[in-house]
């Protein structure tokens, strides 16, 4: 069984496509969705705190190096902190991978008094124009939405693909986890360059290879 978290939000629904190709190989998860409310919020929080320890848990979603992000949808309510940085001892004892912007900074900070068994984060995933535009080397550039969304597609089929090997491995090796991501990051940039010429594609996952982080 695995736990999956997602921040329900316009930008994030992309990532709704890594859970349906884990339905679709008879993966078991429960799924616990973090919705623009703040009941939701808290009715989350509760559900994490159930999780039985030892678990593998997934979060999609948005994030920074001090907090995860909760749902949102504008203009109605704007995306606020989900799970800050002195909350993250509730995933103790847990397998964690956090899809999320500049979650290997979050990871590093925490991991010791927070505990978890392992733990996998990531750096700078930019999925849209003003997340590129934010970037000072990306910026420059010219990286386009056709570009951007070539890029959300590799994450999705990666991150699934990685996920269904270490799934079935059975044995939660997230040094395994980590090896095989960068394998097949690797594939996609070689890919990016040399098949479809797209230098800036390759570039975005150099980015998530090179700042990809275990704890």
């Amino acid at each position: 069984m695995i736990q999956i978290i997602i921040s329900i939000d316009p930008s994030t629904h992309f990532l709704y496509e890594i859970i349906e190709k884990l339905k679709a190989n008879s993966v078991q998860y429960n799924l616990t969705e973090v919705y623009p409310t703040f009941e939701s919020y808290a009715s989350s929080i509760n559900a994490i705190a159930e999780f039985k320890k030892g678990s593998n848990v997934l979060f999609l979603g948005h994030g920074r190096d001090d907090k995860l992000y909760g749902g949102e949808n504008l203009p109605d309510f704007e995306k606020k902190t989900f799970v800050n940085r002195e909350q993250m001892k509730i995933f103790e004892d847990q397998f964690l991978f956090l899809l999320a912007c500049q979650s290997s900074g979050l990871l590093k900070s925490t991991f010791r008094f927070s505990k978890f068994r392992k733990s996998i984060g990531f750096g700078g995933l930019p999925t849209s124009k003003e997340e590129v535009e934010d970037d000072r080397k990306l910026s420059s550039e010219g990286i386009s939405q056709k570009t951007i969304e070539k890029f959300k597609t590799a994450i999705v089929e990666i991150v699934s693909k990685a996920l269904l090997s270490y799934i079935g491995k059975g044995n939660n090796d997230f040094i395994y986890l980590k090896d095989l991501m960068t394998l097949l990051i690797d594939k996609e940039i070689n890919s990016a360059i040399l098949e479809k010429d797209d230098r800036n594609l390759g570039d975005l996952l150099f980015k998530m290879r090179n700042e990809m982080s275990i704890y």
